[in-house]
């Protein structure tokens, strides 16, 4: 057996899908112990999706008016309209404070706490990537939303790359000993498969 193979999961051995979500954790945690900064990774990333999600339901919220919230404006005015902070500045600021504590402390333990928060900075700020190239808030327009959404998808399918190949190796391993084998229907004749 491999060294990196979790104990007692040999190839022909097949789980119920009801002990998934278990075992999904205890490789989870197996790949965390083994290598820390694969645990980073995964970290960022998880808050990285999970902070764009949030915050595209919430501004589509506050856009329907179905959600009791408001955007966050100043009380002075220019050019006549309230100033508008965008969600992109609270993720400035969120990278700028990680990227100081970062600087400040480099022991595994503060940067796993500063791993999430730096994910949702992240999200905060790319969410709006549109407004950093045409310096105008075009967030609901197709050509804002449509490089907002590539800029994601992108940095999702990046993160989900390099985020813990350990912990996804074995992820998939359990898995495939979920799903169980696809019967073979019919019967063999001598001239092969007949009755399928």
């Amino acid at each position: 057996m491999s060294r990196n193979a979790p104990a007692g999961s040999g190839p022909d051995r097949r789980h119920s899908l009801a002990s998934l979500p278990g075992r999904l954790v205890a490789r989870y945690r197996e790949a965390a112990r083994e290598r820390p900064d694969e645990e980073i990774n995964f970290r960022v990333l998880t808050a990285f999706i999970g902070t764009f999600a949030s915050v595209r339901i919430i501004t589509h919220g506050i856009r329907g008016d179905w959600l009791p919230l408001k955007n966050i404006q100043l009380g002075g005015k220019r050019g006549g309209h309230p100033l508008h902070i965008h969600h992109m500045v609270w993720g400035i600021l969120t990278l700028t404070g990680c990227g100081y504590g970062a600087l400040m402390r480099t022991e595994h333990s503060w940067r796993r706490r500063l791993a999430p928060v730096y994910g949702a900075g992240a999200a905060l700020t790319f969410d709006e990537f549109a407004l950093w190239l045409h310096l105008e808030d075009d967030y609901w327009n197709s050509e804002g939303r449509a490089s907002v959404d590539a800029v994601i998808l992108l940095s999702a399918l990046l993160g989900l790359a390099v985020a813990s190949p350990l912990f996804w190796q074995r992820a998939f391993d359990e898995v495939a000993r979920t799903v169980p084998p696809v019967p073979l229907t019919g019967r063999v004749g001598s001239r092969g498969l007949q009755g399928a």
